[in-house]
């Protein structure tokens, strides 16, 4: 199929199975999904620039039906989402602009594809040392790994000014979705 926006054509069963597989991450972990959408965009020949606005719109759309969904079994906390997307609108923004800079300048595909195998790798190196990190934990005698839970949730303690967010299920006053 040919997409004359972007100057490119691509299979749509293609498209319908990266689009399944980034629905499924993200009704399941509540990832956003670029971290596969944007690489197959790209691999299929779509410019980075392209890529980032279609991967944009796209996720709209899954994050409407999935929080939907979510809301209905009592997931969301309208509250923190709200607080969240007033530093998204701002970062949306700036991004758009530095894209825009990046593609005057020719630069766009070196830099974006750049910093998004920064940004993995961090995420990798940060899920990597949280688990080796769970395993160490296990293995503490149990005197130790109280001494640690009880540090952490004197830290979850507020201390004006605070932001008090409801206890998540990990008893540490932490809620991961």
């Amino acid at each position: 199929m040919d997409f004359l926006v972007s100057g490119t054509h691509i299979q749509p069963w293609y498209l319908m199975t990266v689009g399944f597989v980034v629905g499924l991450l993200g009704g399941f972990f509540g990832v956003g999904g670029s971290f596969l959408a944007g690489p197959a965009l790209f691999a299929a020949g779509v410019p980075m620039n392209f890529v980032v606005g279609t991967d944009l719109a796209h996720i709209v759309g899954k994050s409407i039906v999935a929080a939907r969904k979510h809301r209905a079994m009592g997931n969301v906390d309208i509250k923190l989402g709200m607080l969240m997307v007033i530093g998204t609108i701002a970062g949306v923004e700036t991004g758009a602009q530095f894209i825009q800079e990046l593609k005057r300048r020719a630069h766009i595909d070196v830099v974006v594809g750049a910093t998004f195998i920064v940004i993995l790798l961090a995420i990798s190196t940060f899920m990597a040392w949280e688990s080796w990190r769970t395993l160490v934990m296990l293995k503490l005698p149990k005197g130790r790994l109280r001494t640690i839970l009880f540090m952490e949730r004197s830290h979850a303690r507020t201390h004006p000014p605070s932001l008090t967010l409801r206890k998540g299920s990990n008893g540490l006053g932490c809620h991961h979705s």
